[in-house]
């Protein structure tokens, strides 16, 4: 039997109560590492049972990443009960339904950008001590199809804060590679990830929806079990020399 990729790694992912995020934290646990859930709703408790059932020590935290105390309480409970942090994935965020630009107020600008964008910094920024201090780190931000490219599900704001968050994982990248901290990015395409993106596929008429399948050349959406291997790929020692890179996991939607 292969040993687990992440033995003794202590990984935090955001926004793993649920979606994407908690399929994330699930496989991280089942390859050796001590999981710390991360969420604003009650099932971030829900998520850190299930990741105990299968042996792995976890850690749930309750807390909104776009404030700066929530995320300082994060990693400070994190380090209080593992000692470290290795690992770190931006995967909290979200969007409003699409609207033409002129309908957009600031605010709704501004809280959007926020969760998708400033979030991610403020998470990076509270743990990137700790990884130079070991000069050893993994950083996965959880960008977009929308930021690559475009999307038919995600509005204005939405790609405008995924495509940022690109640039910030290859800027970020560059600058703490010295430290021997790999920042990378993983693209899913649409993914069947829970009631917000299965609410938006059902309310398309089915020509839409057929239209929206012949643009994907493997013919279907994806599914949580899809993306979740890039994830844990990029954590591991397999990854070693990769850094300011993205997996695209969209069945060929976008290509580059």
């Amino acid at each position: 039997m292969n040993q687990p990729r992440l033995l003794g790694k202590t990984a935090i992912v955001t926004g793993s109560s649920r979606g994407i995020g908690r399929a994330i934290a699930l496989a991280f646990g089942q390859e050796g590492a001590r999981v710390v859930v991360n969420g604003r709703h009650e099932d971030t408790q829900e998520t850190a049972h299930w990741i105990a059932r299968s042996g792995a020590e976890v850690l749930a935290v309750r807390g909104n990443v776009t404030r700066e105390e929530d995320v300082e309480r994060l990693v400070r409970e994190t380090i209080e009960a593992f000692g470290t942090v290795d690992i770190l994935v931006n995967n909290a965020g979200g969007g409003v339904p699409p609207q033409p630009i002129e309908e957009i107020d600031l605010e709704v600008w501004e809280r959007e950008i926020r969760v998708n964008l400033t979030g991610a910094f403020l998470c990076c920024r509270a743990v990137i001590g700790e990884m130079k201090k070991k000069r050893w780190g993994r950083i996965i931000n959880m960008s977009s199809q929308a930021g690559r490219s475009s999307s038919e599900l995600a509005g204005v704001i939405y790609a405008s804060a995924k495509a940022g968050l690109l640039g910030f994982t290859r800027q970020l990248a560059r600058q703490v590679a010295p430290y021997g901290i790999l920042v990378n990015a993983v693209a899913p395409g649409v993914i069947l990830s829970g009631e917000r993106i299965e609410t938006k596929w059902r309310e398309r008429s089915d020509p839409e929806q057929q239209e929206m399948l012949r643009a994907i050349p493997l013919g279907r959406l994806g599914k949580v079990e899809d993306v979740t291997p890039a994830v844990v790929f990029l954590a591991s020692e397999e990854a070693s020399y990769i850094t300011g890179a993205v997996i695209d996991v969209n069945g060929g939607r976008f290509m580059l």
